[in-house]
């Protein structure tokens, strides 16, 4: 008899193998400041390191107004494996791609992640992110 479980546990598995890029998560634990010059740096420890993918949802089907601008507004996800609890990577933390099989323009890229990756039947933790410019 097929579950609900088995049934998710099939897709953690196809998920995951969907997973060819890398990434690495980092959250800010503090500050220090150079006494000489007052610039401040921060401090970060590494939350995750592993297998990621990175996935863009279709634009709204209609325009946002921004001021006088129309703007069409993309959704950005990181998704990494189950295993990685939401007690590890959190709202907040900074994605930073250090592989992508088959867009080497990722590489490099810096993400802001956002929202919290809840789900009863999850088969990956997604976060939304937004890119990190500057």
């Amino acid at each position: 008899m097929v579950s609900a479980t088995s049934v998710t546990q099939r897709g953690r598995a196809a998920a995951e193998a969907l997973m060819l890029d890398a990434v690495v998560v980092t959250r800010q634990t503090g500050a220090t400041t150079d006494t000489d010059t007052g610039v401040v740096t921060p401090v970060a420890s590494t939350i995750y390191t592993g297998k990621a993918k990175i996935q863009q949802s279709a634009p709204a089907s209609g325009a946002t107004e921004v001021g006088e601008a129309a703007i069409y507004l993309n959704q950005l996800q990181l998704h990494v494996p189950v295993t990685a609890t939401t007690a590890l990577i959190q709202p907040d933390d900074i994605a930073t791609i250090t592989t992508c099989v088959l867009d080497a323009g990722l590489v490099g890229k810096v993400f802001h992640l956002r929202g919290p990756a809840h789900k009863s039947f999850a088969t990956a933790r997604r976060f939304p992110m937004v890119e990190t410019v500057g």
